[in-house]
């Protein structure tokens, strides 16, 4: 389940785009939680989680709507799906970020450029 140890940057990397994937995870007052995702030079989105006996229910999920440069357009359309499915827990596990969405999981790195 969700906690502090999950707050930070986190990245994706795949060889389906040049840049990683950017992930944001963020605690907001309350039981509320704030999730960011970018490839950069693509578009912004963000879902806000909140906690509830034990769970994640997704609240609210925006996206910017830019023009896409061709080589992230395939990883931006995989992360937009993944997001608009509903997260449902986040989970840390050691320098990993494991998100569930739906049917649906993505593991997560640090970012270690963040970090630094």
């Amino acid at each position: 389940m969700v906690g502090k140890a999950c707050e930070g940057d986190w990245e994706y990397r795949t060889d389906r785009a040049p840049v990683p994937v950017k992930v944001t995870v963020k605690k907001f007052t309350g039981d509320d939680w704030m999730i960011a995702c970018m490839v950069p030079k693509g578009n912004m989105m963000h879902c806000m989680v909140r906690e509830a006996e034990g769970t994640l229910k997704q609240i609210k999920y925006n996206t910017t709507d830019k023009e896409l440069p061709v080589e992230i357009m395939e990883v931006e359309g995989l992360m937009a799906d993944f997001f608009e499915g509903g997260i449902t827990d986040i989970k840390r596990e050691g320098e990993s970020l494991r998100i569930t969405s739906g049917e649906k999981e993505m593991v997560f790195t640090l970012d270690k450029d963040k970090s630094m």
